[in-house]
C-alpha cells in the first residue's frame, strides 16, 4: 500500500463508510497487488478507522493524540504564519488539553503539517 493509495481510501471514507469490498476495486486499479483479506486486516490494524464484523469501514473516533495535534496545528495556524513557541502553544490551547512544551515539541516533529526549527519554535509547513 503505498501513501498515495492509502490518501485515497482516506479521502472515500471521508465521504461516507464503504465495505472492504467497495475499497478494494479502486486501491486494484491503483497499483495494488492486496487481497481483500490483506486490506481487512490492514484496514482493522489501523488507528482511526473502524471495520464492523459487516466488513463496513468508516472513519473512526480520532484519538486523543490525534485531536492534541490538530489542536496544536490550529494554534500555529493562528499564529498568521509566524513562527510560535511551543510554550506559547501549550498556553493557547484549550482548556481540556493538558500538555507541555516538550510534548509538544516531540508531536509537532512527527506531524507532517508542522516543523520544529530553532528554540523550539513551531511553524506550519
Amino acid at each position: 500500500m503505498t501513501p498515495e493509495i492509502y490518501q485515497e481510501v482516506v479521502a472515500r471514507l471521508a465521504r461516507s463508510p464503504q465495505t472492504v469490498a467497495q475499497l478494494h476495486a479502486p486501491i486494484r486499479e491503483l497499483g495494488s497487488d492486496w487481497s481483500l483479506a490483506q486490506l481487512r486486516l490492514f484496514l482493522a490494524c489501523l488507528e482511526g478507522i473502524e471495520v464492523s464484523g459487516e466488513g463496513l469501514v468508516s472513519l473512526g473516533v480520532k484519538s486523543p493524540r490525534e485531536l492534541l495535534v490538530d489542536a496544536i496545528v490550529e494554534v500555529v495556524k493562528s499564529g498568521g504564519g509566524k513562527p510560535i513557541p511551543a510554550a506559547r502553544v501549550v498556553q493557547l490551547l484549550p482548556d481540556r488539553f493538558v500538555t507541555t512544551a516538550v510534548q509538544v515539541k516531540a508531536l509537532a516533529k512527527a506531524c507532517d503539517r508542522l516543523e520544529v526549527f530553532g528554540p523550539g519554535l513551531l511553524r506550519l509547513k
